[in-house]
């Protein structure tokens, strides 16, 4: 699924409760299927463990842990390299290493794809702070005549390993295709993925046993934010030796491009959000209502569709009958992951509720989901075993999720809010979603995050150019969400795409998203043609 979701939950470690990306991340740039794609094995550094168990994966579906790209989207990129200028010097702070990813045949190592750690303070408060390391991959554009502002990716999540994802998918062509005649540069934020330490939680620990481990280690987690992954970002680029860069967030990328947009705009020449998360919208609390407007959307396409309505009649009356059943009678069945390893899932009807919440990132998934249900319906789940299997990612650094949004949301809602959240939903989804937010809030009592500065919950005022980019079926960022952004950053261009869930980019729904980015890269002050859009379709439905 999404590798970065802004509310990236794909499944956390394991709890005392049971438990359920973006983004989910779809890979950003894998190539339309007329790219051909090639790949080969190059050796590896070590990398890290990430195996959950299958009793752990049977609890996956129900703590969605929210907000979430990558995506992220999903829900990726990936390696340093200088471009045109010749007097551009790469900092010492920077160290190159073999890629710890199998780069495709396309390029050569060291050449046209470069990957190292960028060593930056751990707590930039402290005169004499130990380092840590930030994998970073840079990918040069097979164009003769490359653009000397790149752009850099950020992943959502927040926690999304972005290098392990979207590294292997690149290669010349996608490159060309997706960006044109810009490099790309992937980044691991701090915490995550490669980078070093790693806020990465076992498929055998609670939240708490993963907590109780990372503070044990020395681990100050109170400096794994969004500010701090801004300045990383600061530094990354003052690195490499730009001048500036073009940043394209996704889901929780979203949130931090806007904070180096806050923190630091002289190092930006354009931006591009995709499934917005703005600082000022809480997570926790937006999590049932997002939900909900996306199961509407659906329930609504599928009935003014013809074909649709009479092969899926009532849609809506049967998907909530089935929560009703399933949770007096809970069903079971087989799943297999992204990664090949087989699950035996217990289904309740709450864990079907966020089962279509996390099913909706995916756009490619949104078109099956009438026939899925109307399935269960008649005990065949052939098409929930594969949609369920496809929406997990245990990529995810689930230590970094929580000091992210524990410190940023959490500190910032009640649980007398998270319960107002859902008055007004239907009453057989409001148990599921609310449970979803629940969970969550329940590990940032013992997490330890101090709360943010309250300046950094206010919205953005910018006038560098942003494209925002949302999709009508998101379920974790809705279009609202792009819009209120858009009231403070007075040279964006807003675009809504029908038929498209969490992460518009790599939703490979239609050429026409990325045709509108890179005619704004190409220039940036000038509003981009979006009449491709009229073009585009709701879901074909199966």
């Amino acid at each position: 699924m999404k590798n970065d979701d802004t509310f990236s939950d794909d499944g956390a470690p394991s709890t005392s409760f049971p438990e359920h990306d973006v983004h989910s991340q779809g890979r950003v740039l894998s190539s339309p299927h007329n790219v051909p794609q090639n790949t080969s094995s190059s050796t590896p550094l070590h990398r890290m463990e990430r195996r959950l168990t299958s009793h752990h994966r049977m609890r996956l579906l129900l703590i969605a842990m929210v907000v979430f790209v990558l995506v992220a989207l999903a829900g990726g990129y990936g390696v340093f390299r200088a471009v045109s200028q010749p007097s551009r010097q790469t900092s010492s702070a920077f160290q190159q290493t073999r890629c710890p990813f199998h780069v495709s045949t396309d390029f050569v190592e060291g050449q046209n794809v470069k990957c190292g750690f960028l060593s930056v303070p751990q707590d930039r408060s402290l005169p004499r702070s130990p380092n840590i390391h930030l994998a970073v991959a840079i990918f040069k554009t097979p164009s003769s005549q490359p653009a000397s502002d790149p752009v850099l990716f950020l992943s959502g999540g927040p926690g999304s390993a972005l290098l392990e994802t979207l590294g292997p998918t690149l290669n010349a062509g996608n490159l060309a295709y997706r960006l044109q005649n810009r490099d790309l540069i992937l980044l691991d934020q701090r915490g995550v993925g490669y980078s070093q330490p790693s806020l990465h939680c076992s498929d055998n620990e609670t939240p708490r046993m993963c907590y109780d481990r990372l503070v044990k280690s020395g681990i100050n987690l109170n400096v794994f934010t969004t500010q701090e992954n801004a300045a990383d970002l600061h530094d990354l680029i003052r690195a490499l030796g730009y001048q500036q860069v073009n940043l394209y967030g996704v889901s929780y990328g979203t949130r931090l491009a806007l904070t180096v947009m806050r923190q630091y705009p002289t190092d930006l020449r354009s931006v591009i959000l995709d499934s917005v998360l703005p600082p000022q919208v809480n997570v926790f609390t937006s999590i049932p209502p997002a939900a909900q407007r996306a199961f509407d959307v659906l329930f609504h396409s599928c009935t003014v569709d013809s074909h649709c309505n009479a092969t899926y009649p009532n849609l809506q009356t049967v998907f909530y009958q089935l929560v009703a059943d399933l949770n007096h009678k809970p069903i079971t069945f087989d799943t297999t992951t992204q990664t090949l390893k087989s699950l035996t899932v217990h289904l309740t009807g709450n864990d079907l509720v966020v089962w279509l919440r996390k099913s909706m990132y995916a756009t490619g998934f949104i078109p099956q989901l009438p026939a899925a249900i109307f399935q269960i319906r008649q005990h065949n789940y052939t098409l929930l075993s594969q949609i369920y299997g496809g929406i997990i990612n245990d990529t995810m650094s689930w230590g970094m999720f929580y000091s992210v949004l524990c410190g940023e949301d959490a500190a910032f809602t009640t649980r007398q809010s998270l319960k107002l959240s859902v008055q007004g939903l239907p009453i057989q989804a409001q148990p599921a979603l609310l449970n979803t937010s629940m969970l969550l809030f329940s590990v940032c009592q013992f997490w330890g995050m101090k709360p943010v500065l309250e300046t950094q919950k206010e919205p953005v005022n910018s006038t560098i150019p942003t494209l925002i980019l949302q999709g009508e079926y998101d379920p974790v960022t809705p279009p609202t969400n792009g819009m209120l952004a858009a009231q403070t950053l007075s040279k964006s261009y807003f675009f809504l795409f029908p038929g498209v869930g969490h992460g518009v980019i790599s939703s490979h729904a239609s050429n026409c998203p990325n045709d509108i980015m890179n005619a704004f890269l190409e220039n940036p002050a000038e509003k981009p043609d979006a009449s491709c859009i009229s073009t585009m379709t709701e879901p074909f439905f199966t």
